[in-house]
């Protein structure tokens, strides 16, 4: 029997892309074979992000290590358009987290949060953590591609950003517990959640380009900084 629902984050439905339609069906496999209920998740993405994104002002510690990382991976100072497209698709990628985390609150479930290209390797073991925590299921502490979490600390992870501005859902690491304990890395030497491979991810923000044509990339979205 299944037991707990498993949200995949995917733009299945908003892009053409055999590689993220075969990523996406090897998640739900993976969540099929270890007792977990797929449930696809349409992400947010530049053409919806308008629709849902709350007005937080970009943290301007966050903005300058962005194109601190830019710098260092292209060897070229980033661009005024380039270093708009990086903070839309970590936008993206925070409100797509965001809005599931939203989801398992107006539901008052615990439930699990992937990205597509995640692979779940093993059944996910009971724990009063489940509920208390936003439980990393990877094997490093800035990961996002696999945790487990309930409707509190949904409730907190979320709030977060009204306190400190965004900054990009895996950077949020680096603030989340200085608030209150909210995230923990049980599974670091042996992880549940695996894949986000280099090769197979679909958005490449440090260079500022998503590997996918888009038609339209907002601008209202990420010219606020709270310097």
């Amino acid at each position: 029997m299944l037991s707990l629902n498993a949200y995949i984050i995917t733009t299945v439905n908003h892009f053409d892309s055999d590689m993220v339609r075969e990523l996406t069906k090897r998640c739900q496999r993976s969540c099929h074979n270890n007792n977990l209920n797929p449930i696809l998740f349409d992400a947010v993405v530049p053409a919806t992000l308008e629709e849902v994104y709350p007005g937080w002002s970009v943290r301007s510690d966050y903005r300058e290590r962005l194109l601190a990382n830019y710098r260092r991976k292209a060897k070229k100072e980033p661009t005024p358009e380039v270093e708009n497209r990086m903070i839309v698709m970590q936008q993206c990628m925070t409100m797509s987290h965001y809005m599931v985390r939203k989801k398992i609150i107006e539901n008052n479930e615990i439930a699990v949060i992937l990205e597509h290209d995640a692979i779940v390797n093993r059944n996910i073991e009971p724990s009063d953590n489940n509920l208390k925590y936003a439980v990393n299921l990877c094997n490093r502490e800035q990961a996002t591609h696999g945790y487990i979490i309930g409707p509190s600390a949904a409730k907190k992870y979320n709030a977060i950003y009204e306190k400190i501005g965004f900054a990009g859902h895996d950077n949020m690491n680096r603030y989340i517990n200085e608030y209150e304990k909210i995230k923990i890395t049980p599974y670091a030497s042996n992880p549940i959640v695996t894949g986000n491979a280099l090769n197979e991810s679909q958005w490449d923000t440090h260079r500022g380009a998503v590997k996918t044509h888009l038609d339209y990339v907002p601008t209202t979205t990420s010219g606020v900084y709270d310097d």
